[in-house]
C-alpha cells in the first residue's frame, strides 16, 4: 500500500487531474482552478468539446476495467511526458488512478470543492457514449459522477470476489465517505434537506456506468453508515421511490433489506410498492420480504398500495395474503376501496376455500428405489491412465505452443505415487486432494478410466473445494435414475444424510436432467426446493412438469398450482391443469376460471372444464355463455358445453348460427386474412339439404383465424358436422388448400425477371472486377484461377441463375392465419396426407408451418392422415417436429386405448385395394385389375388377364364420369400404395431390430390379411412360439395364405401364439441355409436381408465399436451409402461441421450413430474415414450390451458397409481429416 503525506487541496487536485494536460495543459489548469475556487466555470462546457480524450486519459468508471485497464503505447507515452511514471513492464491505469485515490482519502477538500469536482467529472462523462445517467430526475448528475469515481478508484485487487470482502475493502479505503458526508454534499449542491435521503438511496444503488453485474464489484451502498442512515430516514422515502431505479438496482435494494431486518421493517412501504410493481420476479422477492415482517408493519405498508394497484400486478400479493394470517381483513378492505381488485380477491378466496374443503392431506406413498452399488476396487484405473497420460505428454511436447510444452512437463512429473494417491481417494481411504486432480479434472479421469464407478467419481469430486457433479452423474446415470438412489449412495460413501448439499449442482441436475417420473419421489421429500422453482418464472414450467408426475399435488403446493392453472402464462396453464386433474374439487377450480378477467384465461378455463367432461359443469358453462362477449372465449365455451353433454340445440340451429355470423362479421376481420376472398368459398348445405347462408361459413373461417388453433377438434369440427358430409369435405379442402397456396406463394415471373436483370448484372460486374483485381494485386494471385472461372460465366447465365433463385423465394407467409387449418379436420384423409407430404417435400425448413400441419393431421384422425403423422414421428430432419408428431401420435393411440405400435398397425390404409389384394377399377361394363409388383408399382390387366400399361380411353357408350373416377382412383392408389408400402417396410425392419412381437390373431388380422402389407409379409421369414411357451418355429406366409416352413411343411398358428420376425443371429447355420434355399426355390425377393448380419464381439462396459476405423473414401460416397441405409446427417456443430450420420429406432428408443472424420456444411467432396459405431438414448451414449442383439448386428452390418467403401489407411487421421 502506498503511503501519502498530508498535502494541500491544490496539490491533491492538481495531481488527480494531471492526465488532462495531455489533452490541453491550459484546460487542466482551468479545471483545477474551477474545482478549488469556482473560477472559470466555462471549463465545464470546454471539456465537452474535446471528444473522448478527457475520459480516456483519466480512465473513468465507464471503462471496462480500473486498475487492470491497460493504456495503449501512444497514450502511455503522452502521459509519461506529462509526468506520470510507470514501473518496468507496467502499462496499467494504476499510476493515474492512485492520484485520485489519494484525493478521496484526504480530508483537505471542502464540500464545495467536492461538488465542483463532481460537476467536472459529469461534464467529462457527457463525452462517453456508454455513460447512462441515472433515470431519477432528483439525482444530480454531479453526485452520480463523483460517487462513481469514489468507488472506481479503490484498488480492490486482492480483496477476493465475495461481496463481504469487497464491502470491507471499500470501508477501509473510504472511511470518511459515510452517509453524513453524502448528505452534507447534497445540501451543499442545492438539494433540499427533505429530499436528501431519497437522493442518497437512489445514487447509492444506481449503475450509471452501465457495467454488467459480474463486473461491478464495489457498491456505494456499502459505504459506512449508509444502511443505518436510510433506516433512520425511511419515513422521508416516498413509497414509489424505487420505481426510479432499474430492475437490477431494485433487486439490490431488496437484497440489502433482506440482510438487514431493521432496514426492511423501516422501509416496508418501499417493499410493498415493489410487491405490486411491474416486474413479476421482483414482486415475488418483495413478498418474501413482507412475509418476514410482523403483521402490523406489513398491513400498514400494504394498505395504501392495495387501495390503488391494478389487479394485473396484484395476483401474487393477493395470493400471499389469502394464505397469511391477518391477510383476510386486509383483502376485504382492499376490495372495498379498490374496485379493480374486487374480482381478483373474490376469485382467489373462492379458490382457497375450494382447496381447503378437501381436508387433511395424506402422506404420499413413495415407490421403493434400487440402491446403487459402490463397485469394486479402483486399482485398475492406474493401468488405464498410464497410456493416456503418455499420449497426452507426447501430444503436448510435440506442440509448438509454449503452454502445451509446459503442460507436458507437468504431466511428466506425475508419478506412480500420484496414481496411488488417486486410487486411495477413489476407494475412500483418503480425503486429501490428489496431485493428479491439480492438473486434470475429475471428468477427464472419468472419461479415460472405464473401470471407474460412480462411487469412485463422487469420492474424487468430494475432495474438491467446490465440487460440481453434474457431468459425472450424466456419465454414469440416466434420466431415469431415481435421485434418492444417488443421495443414498452419497450418504453411504461417508457424506452423511446431507452429503448432496456439498455438490454445487446436484439440485440443478435433478431438476433439469432427471425425468419427472423418476424425480418426483425425491421432490416429495424436498417440497421446499420444488416450491422455490415453482414460484420462479424461469423454472415454473419444469416444476409443473414434475408435479404432473406426482400421484396428486401436495397440499402445501396446491395454492401455487391452482393459481398457475388460471394464471397469465399460456404455457404453464395446461401443465397446472393436468397436475390438478386428480384433485377431488378440480371441477370447481376449473369453473372458477370461467369468470377470469382476461379473455385468454377464460378461454383456457373453458377448455379445462371441457376436458373434464363433467355434466355437473353444464350450468356454469351456460351462465358463462350468457355473459361472454368475446368470440374466441364463446367458441371455447360452446365446445366445453358439448364435451360436458349439454344441450346444444339453441346454439347450433341454422337460425342461431346465422345470427351469430351476422353479429360476428360486424366486427373487424383480421387484417392478415385479406388475401382470402369470401366469395371463393364453395356453396354448402345443411344436412337436411337446405342451403347455408354464405355469411355463415365465412364467419366460421374468420372465427377459426381468430382462434389460431390448427387442431379443428372442437368448434370447427362441430360446425362442419352440421353440413352435408360431401360439402363439409369440400369446404374443408378449399380453406386448407387456400392456406397452403397463400403460404407458399412465390414472386410472379415478371417480378423475378426485373429482379434477375439487376442482380445478374451486379454479379457479372463483380466477377469482372474481381478478376481484374486478382491480375493486378499480388496478394490475390492465388485466387486467379477461381476468378477466371467466375468471370467466364456469361451475363445471360448470371441472369438465369438470379431468376431461378428469386422464383424459389416466398412472397410471405400465412402462418399468422394458421387457425384456418382447423378446417382440415373434415378434409378427406388421403387428400390431406398428400397435401402435407408434398408441402414438406417442396418447402424444407418451414418449421412453424410443419408444426401446425402435424397438428392438423392429428386432428383429422383418418387412417391415411395418421400414417403420415406416424411416418413423421418415426423420422424427420427436424427433431422438434418429430417429437411433436410422436406426442400427437401417442395421444391418438391413448384415445383409442392402443399402444403407438397398435395405432400404426390398425390404421394402415389400403389405398383402394380390396381384401383379395387387388385394385378393382370399373368402367361400367368393363373391369380392370391392379396388382402390386415387388417394386411397389401397380401392374394393370383387363378382365381377360391381358397386361396393360395404362387405362384405356373411354368407349362411346361408357360414362365419362365413371371413367374419370376410375382414373382418379388409380392415380390416388399409385401414390398411396407406394407411400404405405415404403413406410410399412421400414416399420417391419424396425420391428425385426427391436424386436417386436404380435399375438397370432392380431398378426393374422392386421398384417397378413391386409391387402398391401400382406404382400410384404409374404416376403419375410417369421417365428412363432406357443402362447404358453415352447419351441420356436420359423415360417413364411405364401400369397395364398398358407403358412409354411423352410421344408414346405404347413405351420399351425394359434390365436394366442407369439409371432415375431426371424433373424440370423437367433438361427442355426442349418436353418439359415435351409431358408436361403427356400427363398431361392420360390423365387421370393426378400423385403430385406434377415439372414446375413452377425453380432460383433463386445466387452463389458463397451460403448462404441471402432474396429473398422480408418477406411478412407470421400464424403459424397459416404453420404450416399448412409442415405441408402436410412441414415441422416447428424447435428451440425461449431463452425458448420458434423461428424456422424444417425438413424432413429423409436421402438427401442435408440439412435444408431455412424461416426466419420467429418465434413462441412455446405458439403464439398473431400476425403473422409470411418471412425466408430455407437448408440445414443436421449442424447447419451449407451453401453452396447443394452442394444438388442438384432439391432446391433444390423447396424454393425451398416458399419461394415461404410468401411467397405474404401481401404484402410494407416495415416487416416492425417489424410482423411477436413481440418
Amino acid at each position: 500500500m502506498i503511503a501519502f503525506l498530508p498535502a494541500s487541496a491544490r496539490r491533491l487536485v492538481s495531481d488527480a487531474l494531471l492526465p488532462l494536460t495531455v489533452v490541453d495543459a491550459g484546460l487542466c489548469a482551468r479545471a483545477v482552478d474551477y474545482v478549488l475556487n469556482g473560477a472559470q466555470p466555462e471549463v465545464l462546457r470546454e471539456v465537452t468539446t474535446k471528444g473522448r480524450d478527457p475520459a480516456d486519459c483519466l480512465v473513468l468508471a465507464t471503462s471496462n476495467a480500473s486498475y487492470t485497464h491497460w493504456y495503449g503505447r501512444t497514450w502511455r507515452k503522452r502521459l509519461q511526458q506529462a509526468g506520470i511514471r510507470w514501473g518496468k513492464g507496467d502499462g496499467s491505469a494504476g499510476p493515474v488512478l492512485v492520484r485520485r485515490d489519494a484525493l478521496y482519502r484526504s480530508d483537505a477538500v471542502i464540500p464545495a470543492q467536492w461538488v465542483r469536482l463532481g460537476r467536472l467529472l459529469a461534464a467529462v462523462l457527457q463525452t462517453d457514449p456508454t455513460y447512462d445517467p441515472p433515470a431519477p430526475e432528483q439525482v444530480p448528475g454531479w453526485v452520480d459522477a463523483l460517487l462513481m469515481d469514489v468507488m472506481f478508484t479503490v484498488d480492490a485487487r486482492g480483496a477476493g470476489s465475495a461481496p463481504e470482502s469487497q464491502a470491507r475493502k471499500l470501508r477501509q479505503r473510504r472511511p470518511s465517505w459515510d452517509a453524513g458526508r453524502l448528505a452534507a454534499l447534497l445540501r451543499q449542491g442545492g438539494v433540499e434537506e427533505a429530499d436528501a435521503p431519497a437522493v442518497v438511496l437512489l445514487v447509492a444503488h444506481s449503475n450509471s456506468a452501465g457495467q454488467p453485474s459480474w463486473r461491478r464489484r464495489l457498491s456505494a451502498a456499502d459505504l459506512p453508515g449508509l444502511t443505518d442512515y436510510l433506516t433512520e430516514h425511511a419515513t422521508a422515502l416516498p413509497g414509489p421511490l424505487l420505481d426510479g431505479l432499474r430492475r437490477q438496482e431494485r433487486h439490490d435494494v431488496l437484497e440489502r433489506m433482506a440482510a438487514s431486518p431493521r432496514w426492511a421493517a423501516a422501509g416496508a412501504h418501499l417493499v410493498a410498492a415493489v410487491a405490486a410493481g411491474a416486474s413479476k420476479e421482483l414482486r415475488r422477492e418483495a413478498i418474501e420480504l413482507l412475509e418476514g415482517l410482523d403483521a402490523t408493519t406489513r398491513a400498514g405498508a400494504l394498505a395504501p398500495v392495495l387501495a390503488q394497484a391494478p389487479a394485473s400486478r396484484c395476483r401474487e400479493l393477493v395470493e400471499f395474503l389469502a394464505r397469511t394470517p391477518g391477510g383476510a381483513d386486509l383483502l376485504t378492505r382492499a376490495a372495498e376501496e379498490n374496485r379493480r381488485l374486487a374480482g381478483l380477491v373474490s376469485a382467489t378466496r373462492a379458490r382457497h376455500e375450494t382447496l381447503s374443503a378437501v381436508g387433511v392431506d395424506e402422506p404420499l406413498d413413495l415407490p421403493p428405489f434400487t440402491p446403487l452399488e459402490v463397485g469394486p476396487d479402483a486399482a485398475p484405473v492406474k493401468d488405464e491412465l498410464r497410456p493416456v497420460l503418455g499420449q497426452a505428454m507426447e501430444r503436448a511436447a510435440a506442440s509448438q505452443n509454449s503452454s502445451s510444452r509446459t503442460r507436458a512437463e507437468g504431466v511428466r512429473q506425475i508419478t506412480e505415487a500420484d496414481l496411488d494417491e488417486l486410487v486411495a481417494v477413489a476407494n475412500g481411504r483418503s480425503r486429501a486432494r490428489p496431485a493428479l486432480l491439480r492438473r486434470f479434472n475429475v471428468i477427464w479421469v472419468v472419461r479415460n478410466a472405464p473401470s471407474l464407478t460412480l462411487a469412485h467419481a463422487l469420492r474424487l469430486h468430494a475432495v474438491e473445494t467446490s465440487p460440481w457433479c453434474r457431468l459425472a452423474l450424466s456419465h454414469y446415470t440416466g434420466p431415469e435414475t431415481d435421485p434418492r438412489a444417488i443421495e443414498d449412495l452419497m450418504a453411504r460413501l461417508g457424506g452423511g444424510p446431507g452429503a448432496v448439499e456439498r455438490f454445487c449442482d446436484f439440485h440443478d441436475y435433478v431438476f433439469f436432467t432427471v425425468d419427472p417420473e423418476a424425480s418426483w419421489p425425491w421432490y416429495a421429500e424436498h417440497l421446499d426446493l420444488l416450491r422455490e422453482r415453482l414460484v420462479d418464472a424461469a423454472t415454473a414450467l419444469r416444476a409443473l412438469e414434475i408435479l404432473t408426475a406426482f400421484p396428486r399435488v401436495p397440499a402445501e403446493l396446491l395454492p401455487a398450482v391452482a393459481d398457475a392453472a388460471v394464471g397469465p402464462s399460456k404455457v404453464s396453464r395446461p401443465l397446472a391443469q393436468a397436475a390438478l386433474r386428480s384433485h377431488p374439487r378440480v371441477r370447481e377450480l376449473a369453473e372458477q376460471g370461467l369468470a377470469a378477467g382476461t379473455t385468454e384465461v377464460r378461454t383456457s378455463a373453458a377448455a379445462w372444464v371441457g376436458s373434464l367432461a363433467r355434466p355437473e359443469s353444464v350450468p356454469a358453462l351456460r351462465t358463462a355463455l350468457g355473459r361472454e362477449k368475446r368470440d374466441v372465449a364463446r367458441a371455447a365455451l360452446l365446445v366445453a358445453l358439448e364435451d360436458c353433454g349439454g344441450d346444444m340445440t339453441e346454439f347450433l340451429s341454422p337460425r342461431a348460427l346465422g345470427a351469430e355470423a351476422v353479429k360476428g362479421l360486424k366486427g373487424k376481420v383480421p387484417a392478415s386474412l385479406s388475401w382470402l376472398d369470401p366469395q371463393s368459398l364453395p356453396a354448402v348445405r345443411w344436412k337436411n339439404g337446405d342451403a347455408v347462408d354464405s355469411r355463415t361459413p365465412w364467419w366460421w373461417v374468420v372465427l377459426a383465424d381468430k382462434m389460431k388453433n390448427p387442431s379443428g377438434r372442437g368448434l370447427i369440427d362441430l360446425y362442419l358436422s352440421l353440413l352435408e358430409p360431401v360439402d363439409a369435405a369440400a369446404l374443408a379442402a378449399h380453406v386448407t388448400r387456400a392456406w397452403a397456396v397463400q403460404d407458399t406463394a412465390h414472386p410472379s415471373a415478371q417480378e423475378s425477371r426485373v429482379h434477375a436483370q439487376a442482380a445478374g448484372r451486379r454479379r457479372y460486374d463483380h466477377a469482372q472486377r474481381w478478376l481484374a483485381d486478382c491480375r493486378t494485386t499480388p496478394r490475390l494471385a492465388g485466387f486467379l484461377s477461381r476468378a477466371e472461372a467466375e468471370a467466364a460465366i456469361p451475363l445471360e447465365e448470371r441472369v438465369a441463375q438470379a431468376y431461378a433463385e428469386h422464383q424459389r423465394t416466398y412472397v410471405g407467409s400465412a402462418i399468422a392465419d394458421k387457425g384456418l387449418l382447423a378446417f382440415a379436420v373434415r378434409m378427406d384423409g388421403g387428400e390431406l396426407a398428400g397435401l402435407v407430404r408434398s408441402y414438406m417435400r417442396d418447402n424444407p425448413g418451414r418449421r412453424a408451418q410443419f408444426e401446425v400441419l402435424v397438428h392438423a393431421l392429428a386432428a383429422n384422425g383418418k387412417d391415411t392422415a395418421l400414417q403420415v403423422l406416424l411416418s413423421i414421428a418415426r423420422r424427420h430432419k427436424m427433431a422438434g417436429i418429430q417429437a411433436t408428431a410422436a406426442a400427437l401420435a401417442q395421444e391418438a393411440a391413448d384415445e383409442r386405448g392402443w399402444s403407438a405400435d397398435e395405432l400404426a398397425d390398425r390404421t394402415i390404409p389400403t389405398a383402394g385395394f380390396d381384401s383379395d389384394g387387388l385394385l378393382h377399377l370399373s368402367y361400367g361394363d368393363r373391369e380392370f385389375t391392379g396388382r402390386l409388383a415387388p417394386d411397389f408399382k401397380i401392374v394393370l390387366s383387363d378382365a381377360g388377364g391381358k397386361a396393360r400399361k395404362s387405362l384405356p380411353a373411354p368407349r362411346v357408350n361408357e360414362d365419362p364420369e365413371v371413367v374419370k373416377e376410375a382414373r382418379k382412383q388409380l392415380s390416388v392408389a399409385r401414390k398411396d400404395a407406394k407411400a404405405v408400402l415404403t413406410l410399412q417396410s421400414a416399420r417391419l425392419y424396425e420391428a425385426m431390430c427391436a424386436p417386436r412381437t404380435w399375438r397370432g390373431a392380431d398378426w393374422r388380422a392386421l398384417l397378413a390379411a391386409h391387402p398391401l402389407v400382406g404382400r410384404l409379409v409374404s416376403r419375410l421369414i417369421w417365428t412363432t412360439v406357443p402362447g404358453g411357451g415352447g419351441e420356436v418355429v420359423t415360417f413364411r406366409p405364401t400369397e395364398d395364405g398358407a403358412l409354411i416352413g423352410a421344408d414346405d411343411a404347413e405351420v399351425p398358428l394359434a390365436d394366442d401364439a407369439v409371432v415375431g420376425l426371424a433373424h440370423g443371429t437367433a438361427l442355426s447355420g442349418a436353418q439359415v441355409a435351409a431358408w436361403r434355399a427356400h427363398l431361392a426355390d420360390y423365387e421370393v425377393e426378400p423385403l430385406f436381408d434377415q439372414l446375413t448380419a452377425a453380432v460383433p464381439r463386445i466387452d463389458e462396459g463397451q460403448k462404441a465399436l471402432s474396429d473398422l476405423q480408418g477406411h478412407v473414401t470421400d464424403t459424397f460416397a459416404f453420404r450416399a451409402a448412409a442415405a441408402r441405409r436410412g441414415y441422416q446427417r447428424g447435428d451440425v456443430v461449431d463452425a458448420g461441421t458434423f461428424h456422424d450420420y444417425v438413424k432413429e429406432f423409436p421402438s427401442s428408443r435408440l439412435t444408431a450413430v455412424l461416426g466419420f472424420t467429418g465434413s462441412w456444411v455446405p458439403e464439398e467432396s473431400m476425403p473422409c474415414a470411418t471412425t466408430s459405431l455407437s448408440f445414443r438414448r436421449r442424447g447419451r451414449e449407451v453401453e452396447l450390451a443394452v442394444v438388442p442383439p438384432v439391432l446391433l448386428a444390423e447396424c454393425y452390418a451398416d458399419y461394415r458397409a461404410m468401411a467397405a467403401l474404401g481401404s484402410f489407411d494407416p495415416d487416416w487421421r492425417k489424410n482423411a481429416s477436413p481440418w
